[in-house]
């Protein structure tokens, strides 16, 4: 009888730490983290490509994680879209290798599931957070 108030207690404690974490890694907290929210638009090709930004794109381009560039260093992302988004689309397809010949981007950012449409969309609504969140940054707003 002894052992089963601590089992219990140990499995609250558990289901309250799991709590804790998972709301930790919901859609929105890695923006919070960031200190603003990822842009919307009405177009339906940008939301669709926020939606799959959000859950692929986002671990590594909100913060610029494993030399990614983030979406707010405009300066690393304007030689980037200066070379029109046809050649963006190449790189989360195929991947970036390194000089070492390992990935620092895997094909398909990672998520094999996603359709090169899909791909594109996220693409198309990156550069246009990215244009967005500079224009704010310019304006002084961010």
């Amino acid at each position: 009888m002894t052992t089963a108030r601590p089992m219990r207690l140990t499995l609250s404690i558990l289901i309250i730490l799991t709590a804790a974490f998972a709301q930790g890694c919901g859609p929105g907290s890695s923006e919070s983290a960031a200190g603003f929210e990822m842009p919307r638009f009405a177009d339906p090709v940008l939301a669709e490509g926020r939606s799959v930004w959000m859950g692929t794109c986002r671990a590594c381009h909100l913060m610029g994680a494993a030399g990614a560039p983030a979406v707010t260093d405009y300066p690393n992302w304007e030689p980037r879209i200066a070379k029109g988004v046809r050649t963006l689309f190449k790189s989360p397809i195929q991947g970036i290798k390194g000089d070492d010949g390992k990935y620092k981007m895997p094909p398909r950012g990672g998520n094999e599931r996603l359709t090169d449409r899909q791909i594109e969309a996220a693409v198309e609504y990156m550069v246009a957070a990215v244009e967005y969140l500079h224009q704010q940054t310019q304006a002084g707003a961010l």
